[in-house]
């Protein structure tokens, strides 16, 4: 499963799980049917009104051409009001995010608008399909261009404590924080996450964010001292937390 990396402006990594090409596939095909019944809706209303949509008069033409508009320009208003996501999308639960972390702007959700046209249009999606099965984010063309990612909003599985971590044999691992009891699964997955984020990124940021855990969570426990080896303080924390409470 594709993961999608973004770098906030603090230089903190945030890992989501990219929206597969199926998710954006049943995204497009809803908001297909949402466009496709409001044209169909609006010539029988232009119909009703007595105005001849076969018409080659000027007249008729911009009044068709500006009952269109919202048809032609859905991906691009949608995606800027629902903050990167088209009801399709909200229905799948998958959204736009900005690589950099910044939030997309108008002129990133007009590139992607743009590129649709080679993406799906004019290759009946091969391309977009093509660049979404292939590259390492799972981005389109358009997203490439606009450095965009579609993500989910929820990971497809959800993991408890003890699928992230497992100790074979618990006979050989003597607890030494008996109060780590008191913290709960979330608390212990937050501290998992940091450990396998910082050793993905060991950059300072991340390194400070490990040591204002351990000092959290010394805190916690009422320890006098934080040990000087964070990272092995929380290790030691997840290990005793499995043994005592599994």
């Amino acid at each position: 499963m594709k993961q999608v990396d973004v770098i906030t402006s603090h230089n903190i990594s945030i890992e989501y799980e990219a929206a597969s090409l199926v998710n954006r596939g049943v995204a497009l095909f809803i908001d297909l049917l949402i466009q496709t019944f409001y044209y169909i809706a609006s010539l029988f209303i232009l119909s009703s009104l007595n105005i001849n949509i076969y018409s080659n008069d000027i007249e008729s033409f911009i009044i068709i051409f500006m009952t269109q508009l919202p048809v032609m320009f859905y991906s691009l208003y949608m995606h800027f009001i629902l903050k990167g996501q088209t009801i399709g999308k909200l229905a799948v639960g998958i959204r736009v995010v900005k690589l950099n972390g910044h939030n997309a702007t108008i002129s990133d959700y007009t590139l992607l608008w743009t590129f649709r046209l080679v993406d799906f249009w004019f290759s009946l999606g091969a391309i977009g399909a093509l660049f979404i099965s292939t590259t390492e984010k799972g981005q389109r063309l358009g997203d490439v261009l606009a450095e965009t990612a579609v993500i989910r909003n929820k990971p497809e599985q959800l993991y408890a404590i003890s699928d992230i971590l497992s100790i074979k044999d618990r006979s050989k691992h003597t607890p030494t924080y008996l109060a780590v009891s008191k913290f709960t699964d979330e608390d212990m997955i937050l501290i998992k996450n940091a450990i396998t984020r910082v050793k993905k990124y060991p950059n300072e940021a991340h390194k400070q964010f490990i040591r204002e855990l351990a000092s959290k969570a010394a805190d916690e426990l009422k320890l006098d001292v934080v040990p000087e080896k964070k990272l092995t303080f929380l290790k030691t924390l997840l290990q005793d937390y499995i043994v005592l409470t599994r």
